[in-house]
This record gives C-alpha cells, sequence and structure tokens, in this order.
C-alpha cells in the first residue's frame, strides 16, 4: 500500500471516530508527516556542516509561526521540503557568519514592527487545503499571530542584549532571520518568489526523468 493511500485510509478512520472533516484530518496527517521528513533532512545536512543550532532555530521560529499565520506554499510536499531545507540552510550558514552580533540587538525590534504591519495585512495568508471558514477564525488566527510575535520579539531582544546568558547570540540571530522569513512568505511577492522556486524544482525533476 502507498503512503498516500494509508494516509487516506486513517485520515478516513479517524474522521468517522471523531466526527471531524476526512480532508482536515487528511492535511493535518500529511503536514506532519512532510515536515518530520524535512526536519529530518535538515538535521543531517546541518550537523554535517557545523550548523544545527543555527538553521534549526531559524527552521523551528519559522515553522512555530506558521501554523497559525499561513503563508507561501510549494505545491508537493517533495517541493516543499526541499525550499524549506534549502533556505534554513542558508540561514543558519549566514547567521554562523556573522562575528559582532550584539550591533544588531534592535533587529528583534525592526523585524516585529514590520511584522504587525504583515500581520495586519496578510494573515491568515491561506493555502490549499487549509482554508480559512470564518471572520471569527481569521480573527483568532491573527490574534495568536500578534502574540507569538511579541513574545518571540521580547526573548529575542533579551537573548541579544545577554550574549551567552540563556542563548548564543548566532542562534539568536538566525532565529531572526527565519521569523523575517516567514513573515516574508505572507506577503505577495513572498508568494511569487517561492512560487517561483516550486517551478524551477518542478521543471528541473521533470527534465530528469
Amino acid at each position: 500500500m502507498s503512503n498516500s493511500k494509508f494516509l487516506e485510509r486513517a485520515a478516513f478512520y479517524l474522521a468517522n471516530e471523531s466526527g471531524r472533516d476526512t480532508e482536515v484530518i487528511l492535511f493535518g496527517m500529511r503536514l506532519f508527516f512532510t515536515s518530520a521528513s524535512g526536519y529530518v533532512a535538515l538535521i543531517i545536512i546541518a550537523s554535517l556542516l557545523g550548523i544545527l543550532p543555527h538553521a534549526l532555530a531559524a527552521a523551528i521560529t519559522a515553522s512555530v509561526f506558521r501554523i497559525f499565520s499561513g503563508g507561501a506554499h510549494a505545491s508537493s510536499p517533495l517541493r516543499c521540503n526541499l525550499i524549506g531545507v534549502g533556505v534554513f540552510l542558508t540561514l543558519g550558514f549566514i547567521s554562523n557568519l556573522f562575528r559582532y552580533v550584539q550591533s544588531l540587538i534592535y533587529l528583534p525590534v525592526i523585524i516585529a514592527i514590520i511584522g504587525i504591519y504583515v500581520i495586519y495585512r496578510y494573515v491568515p495568508a491561506e493555502t490549499p487545503g487549509k482554508p480559512v471558514s470564518s471572520q471569527v477564525q481569521r480573527k483568532y488566527l491573527r490574534a495568536i499571530s500578534f502574540s507569538l510575535l511579541s513574545l518571540w520579539s521580547g526573548i529575542s531582544f533579551w537573548g541579544l542584549s545577554s550574549p551567552g546568558e540563556f542563548f548564543e547570540t548566532k542562534t539568536v540571530l538566525a532565529s531572526c532571520f527565519g521569523m523575517a522569513w516567514q513573515l516574508f512568505t505572507l506577503t505577495p511577492i513572498g508568494f511569487k518568489i517561492v512560487g517561483g522556486m516550486d517551478s524551477l524544482f518542478k521543471f528541473s525533476m521533470e527534465r530528469r526523468g
């Protein structure tokens, strides 16, 4: 039995038992397994490159915020993973290059200020398979996104202003990059960029066979 058929049968069974919508459960299961496989690949490659804490900080920050805010997606789980792994490895690598991270102490505040506008304007950013069904749900997701952004900003500012006390500053910087990327994927240009990356991977994979 293929993985797709297995997930469909499992989702159908859980929907019957719980009384919830099959498509919603199936979407959640696919998202979980896709995310898990992506994280495994990220951990392996980042470990080999010596940037594991930084790549993970960027990925976890973006992933947690993405649960409530939505954002641009690739059109297949494989390409979604390829884009995610590539982006977070890059962000982890860049953050590892900085020497004077404390000079960027106000970066979380700047990102939060920009993020307030982005959240107000674009959250929740709907994705295929995860529609936002009501205005109440929109307000709830937006409120959660505002709260998470505020909490993250305070913790990140504290981490950069107190180097080594609780957080390694380059890891905090990587988290800042991860949040900036997630906010970017909520915007129309972010959707276009991710869509372009998706199309490029799709074209490359189809040409190979």
